[in-house]
């Protein structure tokens, strides 16, 4: 089976390059819109061939393309609000590229109200992103889990309720994480703390690969994950849509409504509320359940939107509320039963049939609040200022198995506030460059109460940037430089759980200078080259630095190093895609190089053996954050081909290798090479049924062999082969267009390890998992 996969991902790269020949009309119109008084580029402009009734939408950059249409004369048809309709006469015989220019109608308008939102600027890096149905098919899912459709991107686990992204195999504080346009902070102190976000809110989630520290800042070395909402809609009516998922495994039941109007018969004001509920208990493997991993999670958002002549204000708000089951098979109390717990091939305790909801100790209550304030102002002949405000609260307590009088009361509470301000400024055009000039100023404080993990902190972190962007026919061209400034004190008592130890504020101050700068080229047919090289950053979080202690989410007793230095890294990647065609898709190759790179390392005796360090609750397994020199390099691949009217063939592929270049040995926790092949079918659309489609896929994922025996605290666990399927639809009810899907993960209920769960030393992962999804929109403006 897994020769089969390779084969059929590694055909699929070979067609890529060269499947257009073999079409009959292979003929490309393509070009670029503008405003012919300034130049500006014009998206979400529609273009329709007059003869084909083939219509295309700008994308973001103004682009258009048609592609395998026969040679001949046609007329193009192009409408843009605010300015006049224009027709085109084109000739078109085997490659032909017509930018079009549109007049204003500013003129001879009183007033033109643009109901649309500006895209968010993203650098020229290799991107995944998750929309429409793909997006859809999640739904139900955590942040983590959901983003491992797209190559390149993983998840780390602790266990089968808690996840987070891993980019091209970086993790952690490495990925930033962009939640409305607020970077997220949270208490990422660890593995076992997943991000505090409802991926319900976004109507497109995008990960950008890479370094991309000048554009967002510290943080993002290895990659950002931007979760953005639809626009605020400035229509009259009431409307919205509701979301309904129900998952066998673990009973998870998840109920996502979202409810919006435009009250102003003017259309200047907007607003919208969204609330998110979801329920699970006990996981199961193919064999047997996993004591108290259910979850608790209740959400909600609300966003206010005004604008009126080039002012535009934009409030946004959101509570994210969740409690955490943690495994109790990791808890297992003296070091004999830890060990003996990680050799067996199954927990010491079973249960065949436990599906309950019940959360007992150890448990996780998290409480993230968020509040955001932008005010932007649009000058007709300058550009765009942006001024933001943002306030983040995340509260988080953990429960530890605990007897007598202390049954009531936490192990570990945090505290953690952040207060971001943005000040940046878009410019039109000049001589063809646009760009982002702006500073940004982060402040932090921690608390915490009850056993000592991490210390008192309070950080301020202050930046200055400038990005261009350069555009001219096919080439594309964008540069930018940051400069980044970080103090940070701690304040903490010389013995740690000593309370009449001294107190002791050390002080910490980090500076870099990074820079970007990346390249596209459109080639014939639809093809798109891009090339970046990036400089990016990371100065080390106070976990890394302070933490002495049992982190109770992955049973482990971990340390820091308050010598740790800053990472610096120097990404380059380069790809090439195509959109549109019979052939589709995108193949990136990146090499990362990061000095003074820092993980979490298991520490293991002389002889290889697990080292416990002995604690009042037990033994737990050791780990001590280290420094080291590293190179990633890899490669990711996504091709589709529609092989005919119905049926599409899709090959992913990702694979990475990371190295500590001091020792020349291979990291730890880094994914394995990953094959997925699936087979899309589409159903003829009928009377009761449209768009129907049904997929059929295997995923691979190879044994982590590259890593010693003697680097870890067991082996790394044998490579598996996943098998699943779905269906999904769209049902017409009363003009409404609902949405039903159905889908079976691991439909072979095969059991297995994966090597980035940290509870693989404890049990196996999930069974056969069985979802269905309904997602129901009302309101007129929503009708189909």
């Amino acid at each position: 089976m897994t020769k089969y996969l390779r084969l059929s991902w590694l055909l699929l790269i070979c067609l890529f390059p060269v499947a257009v020949k073999a079409q009959a009309c292979n003929s490309m119109l393509f070009g670029t819109l503008r405003d012919n008084r300034n130049n500006s580029i014009l998206p979400g402009a529609t273009i329709k061939i007059k003869e084909l009734s083939q219509i295309m939408v700008t994308d973001g950059d103004g682009h258009y393309h048609f592609n395998n249409i026969c040679k001949g004369n046609y007329t193009l048809e192009v409408t843009y609000v605010g300015y006049q309709p224009r027709v085109v006469k084109v000739n078109v015989s085997a490659q032909k590229e017509l930018d079009i220019a549109l007049i204003s109608t500013s003129t001879q308008l009183s007033g033109v109200q643009v109901a649309g939102v500006k895209a968010e600027r993203k650098p020229l890096q290799v991107t995944g992103r998750l929309e429409g149905r793909a997006l859809e098919m999640t739904r139900g899912q955590s942040l983590g889990e959901a983003l491992k459709v797209i190559p390149g991107v993983n998840a780390i686990q602790t266990g089968p309720s808690i996840s987070k992204p891993v980019i091209q195999g970086m993790s952690g504080n490495r990925v930033l994480i962009s939640n409305a346009g607020v970077r997220q902070e949270g208490q990422q102190w660890g593995s076992e703390h997943a991000p505090e976000v409802d991926p319900f809110i976004a109507s497109e989630v995008t990960v950008v690969k890479g370094a991309s520290s000048v554009m967002y800042g510290a943080d993002a070395i290895g990659g950002v994950v931007l979760l953005e909402p639809a626009p605020l809609k400035y229509q009259s009516g009431l409307g919205g849509q509701v979301n309904l998922v129900g998952m066998s495994n673990s009973g998870l039941g998840a109920f996502s409504g979202l409810i919006e109007d435009s009250p102003d018969k003017n259309n200047h004001f907007s607003w919208r509320l969204q609330g998110t509920t979801r329920i699970a208990g006990n996981a199961k493997t193919p064999n047997y359940y996993l004591k108290n991993t259910g979850l608790r999670e209740y959400n909600g958002a609300l966003m206010l939107g005004y604008r009126n002549q080039g002012w535009n204000a934009e409030l946004y708000a959101s509570s994210f509320n969740t409690k955490l089951g943690i495994f109790s098979g990791s808890n297992v109390g003296s070091t004999e039963d830890r060990n003996n717990a990680i050799t067996r091939p199954e927990p010491l305790e079973i249960y065949q049939s436990d599906l309950n909801y019940k959360i007992d100790r150890p448990y996780q209550i998290v409480n993230h609040h968020l509040g955001k304030l932008k005010l932007s102002k649009l000058f007709d002949k300058a550009g765009t200022l942006n001024l933001q405000y943002s306030y983040q609260q995340d509260y988080r307590e953990e429960y530890d198995v605990v007897r007598g009088s202390s049954q009531n009361r936490y192990q570990y509470q945090f505290d953690l506030t952040t207060q971001v301000g943005d000040i940046y400024f878009e410019h039109h055009p000049i001589a063809g460059i646009s760009g982002r000039v702006g500073v940004n100023g982060i402040y932090q404080r921690n608390y915490y109460e009850g056993a000592y993990l991490i210390p008192f902190f309070k950080s301020y972190n202050g930046a200055g940037y400038i990005i261009e962007r350069w555009k001219k026919n096919k080439l594309e061209l964008e540069g930018g430089i940051r400069y980044d400034q970080k103090w940070m004190q701690a304040t903490k008592r010389i013995v740690p759980r000593d309370n009449n130890s001294p107190l002791e504020r050390p002080e910490f101050n980090f500076s870099q200078v990074t820079g970007t700068f990346g390249m596209s080229y459109h080639l014939p047919s639809g093809y798109r080259l891009t090339g970046t090289a990036a400089k990016g950053w990371r100065p080390p979080s106070i976990n890394e630095l302070f933490i002495e202690g049992v982190h109770q989410g992955n049973a482990a007793f971990e340390r820091g190093d308050r010598n740790l230095k800053d990472e610096s890294s120097l990404n380059l990647s380069a790809g090439i895609s195509r959109s549109t065609g019979k052939l589709t898709g995108d193949i990136s190759v990146y090499h990362n190089h990061i000095d003074n790179f820092i993980y979490l390392q298991p520490q293991l005796d002389a002889q290889g053996k697990p080292i416990f360090e002995i604690t009042q609750r037990g033994g737990f397994l050791s780990y001590q954050y280290v420094q080291v020199n590293a190179r990633f390099t890899g490669a990711d691949a996504l091709v589709a081909y529609q092989l005919t009217p119905h049926f599409k063939l899709t090959g992913k592929y990702a694979t990475v290798r990371a190295y500590n270049t001091d020792t020349d040995e291979h990291l730890i926790y880094i994914p394995a090479d990953r094959y997925t092949g699936m087979l899309t079918y589409g159903l003829p659309d009928s009377k009761t049924f449209k768009s129907t489609l049904i997929d059929f896929s295997m995923t691979h994922v190879a044994r982590q062999s590259r890593v010693r025996d003697d680097q870890d605290f067991a082996p790394a666990p044998a490579g598996y082969t996943l098998v699943n399927a779905a269906i999904s639809t769209t049902l017409p009810v009363h003009g409404y267009a609902w949405n039903l899907s159905l889908s079976v993960d691991n439909l072979l209920n095969k059991e297995y390890r994966d090597y980035l769960n940290r509870f693989r030393y404890y049990s196996a992962d999930l069974g056969r998992n069985i979802s269905l999804r309904l997602q129901i929109p009302f309101g007129k403006n929503n009708k189909s």
